[in-house]
């Protein structure tokens, strides 16, 4: 119960610093960090940590949301191989060497998992 409530209250704690966090980043231009934290009682060497464990609680958070998902592939060619195939409807050649070939028949399942991996790809 104890650990519960310790939980219940860092999520707490996380929600007013973002909250802050939010605040202090949609301060006028001309306000530095350091006059924002004057302004609202707290040191520049706490909003720091504020947001630090914000940051790491969004990016724990990311990581246990992820998942991998598995696309098929029917082929794989050489990015500098042209393309013969007739039934092939879209070709999208990324600047990273990245090539993908979408045939007509492909799903909209097949298409949302593919923008999934793509967002992933470096």
């Amino acid at each position: 119960m104890n650990s519960q409530t310790s939980l219940v209250a860092r999520q707490c704690r996380l929600q007013a610093w973002a909250l802050q966090i939010k605040d202090c980043q949609s301060r006028p231009e001309e306000m530095t960090v350091n006059d924002w934290c004057l302004q609202n009682n707290i040191t520049k060497a706490n909003y720091y940590y504020r947001l630090k464990c914000v940051r790491q609680a969004c990016l724990d958070s990311m990581e246990s949301a992820s998942s991998f998902v598995e696309v098929p592939v029917a082929e794989i060619k050489p990015a500098n191989e042209r393309i013969l195939s007739s039934d092939v409807s879209a070709v999208i050649r990324g600047s990273n060497g990245l090539c993908i070939e979408l045939h007509e028949n492909a799903t909209a399942d097949f298409l949302k998992k593919l923008i999934g991996v793509c967002s992933y790809a470096q």
